[in-house]
């Protein structure tokens, strides 16, 4: 295996994160958009998030100096100022985490999410927000994540169909 190495992701790389992006999320179900619309999308997306001064949006990659074979993506965002001592005041969400499957199982999961983590606690995050799949979900455990006990989630019903018009 060639020398992979964990960095921040840059303008340039925009249109491969977005493509890994497609076919992150294509795996997952049947794309309800063309790839190359897509791409042009979400690339565009990320430029304004991660790129343009952006100060909640991180993103590192996994490069083996000729592609990127993963990434993982961190929103920071804010608490209301709270009153009681030495209580942090953010939150971090976990977003984008993907590695291409054939080299699944090497441990560059586990480190590309490690260098996200140690950002986190770096900037004194309280807790660390992510949706997991069922493959993840133990890579997630063995890395500290548990599901807690006070957090709820109400899901609405979007019609995707109206909001893209």
């Amino acid at each position: 295996m060639a020398v992979i190495r964990i960095r921040m992701a840059r303008p340039v790389d925009c249109s491969a994160l977005a493509e890994l992006r497609y076919q992150f999320r294509a795996e997952a179900g049947s794309a309800a958009e063309t790839k190359s619309r897509f791409v042009r999308r979400c690339a565009s997306w990320m430029k304004k998030r991660l790129f343009t001064g952006s100060r909640s949006w991180r993103c590192w990659v996994l490069d083996d100096g000729k592609q990127l074979l993963g990434h993982i993506c961190v929103q920071v965002f804010e608490k209301v100022p709270n009153p009681v001592k030495e209580e942090p005041e953010l939150h971090a969400y976990v977003t984008n985490f993907y590695v291409i499957p054939e080299i699944r199982s090497h441990g560059l999961g586990k480190r590309l999410l490690g260098k996200a983590l140690s950002w986190c606690r770096a900037q004194r995050v309280d807790s660390v927000l992510l949706w997991a799949t069922p493959e993840s979900r133990t890579l997630y455990r063995r890395c500290g994540f548990a599901e807690p006990a006070d957090i709820l989630e109400l899901r609405h019903a979007v019609d995707l169909r109206r909001s893209s018009k």
